[in-house]
């Protein structure tokens, strides 16, 4: 069902299909000696309303109070857990979590649906993903009972994993299916537009569109200074920074980047000082500014002290390559020994396994390992999870080494995947 179909309000229909697929009834099972099953069928799509003594009989038979309203200050409650979750703020989220989860039953539809789409987003927040891709499992069932609201929350938060999992050309999909609901719903605020322009900002970066990528960013970026959300205003300003550097405009991604700098160090938030600092690394780095990269790469690490080991992983990958850059082998080595230490047996720490592999095989220059390491290990894994930037550093790198060897139908062969890849 498309999102145009949608535009209805949740009523007595979608509500007997929803309890009828708790029961795990069938429709014959349900309507036998009360309406014949087309009936049914037509009551459920809220094609026509029942009488009164019809759904009291389909009460009975599915056990609920078909009749009863729904708890608006519950409700409420749950879209400010909600909030609270989007805003990042975990502790807040995680005592209104415990706060409501006690309150929420079965025998009411809107609750159970928000409370289950809300909670998958709190999984997202505590990076516990396999609980959220149950979550929006169990309700794919109920997904014809939902309104544009819940089929909104549904859609952006299916782009949200497909995301994670690096598969952008889905995310991206499902943030147009979020797209045209929210441009159909009339009760959900600036923050929501901003958020899904935002992330499609952020896919399409990842796709290296970048042109479209500004124009979504620059959205969100106005909404969010609109609404005087700086954190978020920094958040825009340093993806529309990376987008200026992958398209050479280096002076635009500085300034956004010291704009983003600015917010930062006035709230004295270390996770945004630590993102500006290693995109300040990648800025100089790819002006040959090695020394400057440095510098920025190891004050973000300083600053990553409580965060997240892969964010770590991230940057100790960046010093790692600098010093490499820079001819200090012995400095390299120690970083990636460290990066070493941090990795684990989780696909998540896969991308950063298999380019340590690569920058050892560089750094001890065995690169017939190298080579063969590359085609059928890294290469593969980098295109499936579309991480272009990778597969040009050590195209690029393998090219020269073979050209300087005087292997030429090898170096015309690596020279021709970075020309691929940068079309």
């Amino acid at each position: 069902m498309t999102v145009e179909q949608r535009i209805h309000i949740m009523d007595v229909g979608s509500k007997i299909k929803f309890f009828r697929l708790r029961r795990n009834f069938t429709q014959e099972e349900l309507a036998q000696g009360i309406i014949s099953v087309s009936y049914l069928s037509k009551i459920e799509n809220n094609i026509t309303t029942p009488s009164l003594e019809v759904l009291k009989l389909l009460s009975e038979r599915l056990e609920v109070d078909l009749f009863e309203q729904e708890n608006e200050s519950l409700l409420q409650q749950m879209f400010n857990w909600y909030y609270s979750v989007r805003d990042g703020n975990a502790e807040q989220s995680r005592i209104l979590f415990q706060k409501l989860e006690p309150l929420i039953t079965t025998q009411s539809l809107k609750t159970y649906i928000y409370f289950s789409l809300f909670k998958a987003r709190y999984f997202i927040l505590l990076r516990k993903f396999d609980e959220v891709e149950l979550e929006l499992s169990n309700l794919e069932q109920y997904q014809a009972t939902f309104d544009l609201k819940m089929t909104y929350f549904y859609y952006k938060f299916q782009s949200i994993i497909f995301y994670i999992k690096n598969n952008f050309h889905d995310s991206i999909e499902k943030l147009k299916e979020a797209e045209k609901a929210l441009h159909h719903s009339t009760d959900l605020d600036q923050t929501e537009k901003a958020d899904i322009y935002y992330l499609l900002g952020l896919a399409y970066s990842q796709l290296m569109r970048v042109p479209i990528s500004i124009i979504y960013t620059k959205e969100s970026l106005l909404i969010y200074q609109s609404t005087y959300n700086y954190t978020r205003s920094a958040e825009c300003q340093i993806l529309l920074g990376i987008s200026y550097r992958r398209i050479g405009e280096y002076d635009k991604a500085e300034e956004s980047y010291i704009l983003a700098w600015k917010i930062a160090e006035l709230s004295n938030n270390q996770v945004l000082q630590a993102t500006i600092c290693h995109n300040l690394g990648k800025l100089f780095s790819d002006q040959k500014q090695h020394e400057k990269a440095l510098v920025q790469f190891q004050k973000s690490y300083k600053l990553k002290e409580n965060v997240s080991v892969l964010s770590k992983l991230n940057t100790i990958f960046s010093i790692v390559d600098e010093y490499y850059q820079l001819g200090d082998l012995e400095h390299s080595f120690n970083w990636l020994e460290l990066g070493r230490t941090l990795l684990e047996e989780k696909e998540e720490y896969k991308k950063y396994s298999i380019s340590f592999h690569l920058m050892n095989y560089l750094l001890t220059k065995e690169y017939e390992q190298l080579d063969t390491y590359f085609l059928e290990i890294a290469l593969p894994y980098y295109r499936k999870h579309h991480m272009k930037e990778l597969i040009l550093k050590f195209s690029e790198r393998l090219a020269l080494h073979f050209e300087q060897c005087f292997k030429y139908k090898k170096a015309s062969y690596y020279y021709s995947l970075c020309y691929k890849e940068i079309k």
